[in-house]
């Protein structure tokens, strides 16, 4: 049996306490009073269901894949839902093969919990970063094929709701239990809420490739952002970067979404926890990391086309930067996106009975000492190792 001691974060409440661990599940939590400075901090790993690559790794392929979730732990992260961008056809159905043998086997690192299909369902006009040449029309058959080649582990998908038959693509998805998130969009107030209606319970990357407000008559009008924030039926994703989301839109969604519904994402690409330096996405462009900054095309757009942010640094940022207390930056990091990948019955939290998937961060810096992945030590910083 393992034992932890530290402040633990417990169903939204931080205290010092014990947890104990008996093969893969959490077997015990013995609360022994108030949070203590110089205690280690010991909370849920984290879950990141929208990313698309870490350290020298994408998603091309089953190795690649495997690579991840091998890094993921020494970024505090015990759970991975990779993103896939529009690409060929024949790349996509690969990508999703690949995520349905890895989903289904022991976990090498993080549990692979899924796919998220970021398109390739996306509207031209606000594609982003993404490659037009491979975005497609809504089609029924293409998107029962990729499911069918997922297996059932597609966990997410992102759409535009503007595009010509998406209440369809919605509703398919939602009857094969994955989740519809809303994004990539320049849609109507009207089509947003065809699409909640319709079974989506997500916005992707709230903020980013959104339209801003117009004014009709000198009188300002709604947003999208506006409905997004005031729908309590859907999580919002945000890049909590500080450089996607400039830190006042991230203070709006807090006090108008809470923590209760954001999902603290990374975005983030090949080459993310490496030195600054040219990349490549799957699809084959190029792009330079800033660490500190974004990554953007070198193709002279200088357009942005992810994060280098890991979710530890998301962590820092949201209890150091933006307001949110160690609870609601678990909740957003962790709970959160366990509930929307429908994983909560297994992980997602410090609870008897779930698995055993837990960070402990050092004490003052939030720096990752230790990683665990079904009751599992799979990393351990070297200044952990030397303490030891």
């Amino acid at each position: 049996m393992g034992r932890l001691t530290g402040n633990l974060v417990v169903s939204g409440d931080l205290y010092f306490g014990e947890l104990t661990t008996a093969g893969a599940v959490i077997s015990g939590i013995t609360r022994h009073g108030e949070a203590r400075s110089g205690e280690p901090l010991i909370i849920p790993g984290f879950i990141d269901l929208h990313f698309h690559g870490l350290g020298p790794y994408g998603t091309e392929s089953l190795d690649s894949l495997r690579g991840i979730a091998e890094f993921a732990p020494r970024t505090g992260t015990t759970g991975i839902c990779p993103a896939v961008s529009p690409d060929r056809w024949e790349k996509l159905l690969a990508c999703v093969q690949n995520g349905a043998i890895l989903a289904k086997s022991e976990p090498v690192g993080a549990h692979f919990l899924g796919t998220h299909l970021e398109g390739p369902f996306i509207a031209p006009e606000a594609k982003g970063g993404m490659n037009e040449q491979y975005l497609r029309a809504a089609s029924i058959s293409e998107l029962e094929a990729l499911l069918e080649a997922a297996e059932g582990t597609v966990r997410v998908l992102t759409l535009s709701p503007e595009i010509a038959g998406a209440m369809e693509l919605i509703r398919l998805a939602c009857s094969r239990d994955v989740q519809v998130s809303i994004g990539h969009t320049h849609c109507t107030l009207e089509q947003f809420s065809q699409a909640v209606s319709a079974g989506a319970r997500q916005v992707c990357h709230l903020f980013d490739t959104f339209e801003g407000r117009t004014v009709q008559g000198g009188v300002s009008q709604p947003c999208l952002a506006d409905a997004v924030l005031l729908d309590d039926r859907v999580f919002v994703e945000i890049i909590v970067d500080g450089h996607h989301v400039p830190p006042m839109l991230i203070e709006l969604a807090r006090r108008c979404a809470g923590a209760a519904r954001i999902i603290a994402i990374t975005d983030c690409t090949q080459g993310t926890g490496l030195p600054d330096g040219v990349y490549r996405k799957s699809d084959g462009r190029e792009f330079r990391l800033t660490n500190g900054g974004v990554c953007r095309l070198t193709d002279g757009s200088n357009n942005i086309v992810g994060s280098c942010l890991t979710m530890d640094a998301a962590f820092r940022n949201l209890t150091g930067k933006f307001g949110f207390s160690i609870p609601e930056a678990s909740l957003m990091l962790s709970g959160n996106p366990a509930r929307a990948l429908k994983a909560h019955d297994r992980t997602g939290e410090l609870r008897v009975g779930l698995q055993a998937d837990i960070t402990v961060l050092a004490p003052g810096t939030h720096q990752v000492e230790r990683c665990f992945v079904n009751g599992r030590c799979v990393f351990q910083s070297n200044q952990q190792q030397t303490a030891g």
